[in-house]
Formats: C-alpha cells, structure tokens, sequence
C-alpha cells in the first residue's frame, strides 16, 4: 500500500516535470533522493519516464545512472564516517545477515568490480556501500563502479520500455514461436 502510493507520488511529479520541460532535472534529483533514502527503487523513475518520453531514453538513462551514482558515493561516505563500531551498533542485524556476509567475501575478493557487477543486478547496493565505505574509502573507483553498473542496468530497462510494445513483443513472440517449433522437432525424434 506504501509502495503504491509512492510510485503514484513519482508518477505526479514526473508528468508535473515533464509539462514543464523538466522531465531530466527531475529524473536526476528523483535517481538521486531514491538511492539516498532507499525509499523507492530508481526503476520506479526510469521506466515511468521513459513511457512518457520514448525517445528521450538515452538521456533519461544518463541522467538516472547520474543521480543514483552520486547517491552511492554520497552513502559510501556517510557509511565510511560512520565506522566498524557505529555501523554494528546501528545495524546489528548485519553481523548475522547472509547477504552481507556475501557482499563482504565479494568485496574483498573483487574489489571494485564486485560493485559493478552488485550496481548491475538486482542486489540491494547498501550493503556494498557500508563495506566499501567502512573499509575503503576509494571514492572515484565506486563512482566509477556504480555509474557504469547502473548506466548497464537502468538502460536495458529504458531501452524496453521504449521499445514496448512493439519491438520487444515481436521479439518475444519470435522467440516463442522459435521454442514451440524446436519443441516439436525435439518430441518427433
């Protein structure tokens, strides 16, 4: 019910920015307190966007991949004043959570790659940051890092659904008629 009425919130004020020609500095600022505040995920602001201004997905993918990445390095920062001490204090769940454990064995193994690969997917980001942030503070590899995960990320799903319906459910349709018919050739064997 939260979620809905957020999303419902982000759609007003894209389509208020969009009407006024401010749909990019929104989409930043959006990216950016998303991020930050965790509150709601920056697909919820790219993929609305996006449908609003087809044509514009490149930019809005910038923009997006800017805000969100300025975001992390500005969470990565807060996470590195905090301390060790501080961050088990406030989280204690931390010291038992498996996903943490993960992005710890990630992070020292991979370094800044592993948050390249953590910006890329669907895995929750905090957790890299408060790693990264407690143990190296190395702004411009995250930045670097988080950007090029999330330009990777936020525009696959820009480039779909500026392609939606059409493009992609020809392509989806191609495909299931591929399988259909390499799933007979397979059964008549």
């Amino acid at each position: 019910m939260f979620l809905a009425r957020i999303e419902a919130l982000l759609y007003r004020i894209l389509r208020f920015a969009e009407a006024g020609h401010r749909l990019l500095l929104a989409c930043v600022a959006l990216s950016l307190l998303g991020t930050l505040t965790a509150a709601w995920p920056v697909t919820a602001v790219v993929v609305p966007a996006t449908l609003m201004a087809a044509g514009r997905w490149r930019a809005i993918t910038g923009v997006s991949a800017l805000g969100s990445a300025i975001g992390a390095t500005v969470l990565m920062l807060v996470f590195h004043h905090l301390g060790w001490t501080q961050l088990y204090e406030r989280f204690p769940e931390l010291a038992t959570d498996s996903s943490w454990a993960q992005v710890v064995d990630w992070g020292q193994r991979y370094g800044t790659a592993a948050l390249f690969l953590i910006a890329a997917s669907p895995l929750p980001q905090t957790p890299a940051l408060m790693f990264f942030g407690a143990m190296r503070p190395d702004y411009a590899g995250v930045f670097a890092a988080m950007l090029a995960g999330k330009l990777l990320k936020y525009g696959a799903f820009a480039w779909v659904s500026s392609h939606f319906p059409e493009r992609v459910g020809k392509s989806l349709g191609a495909l299931l008629r591929r399988g259909r018919k390499q799933g007979t050739d397979d059964g008549d064997v």
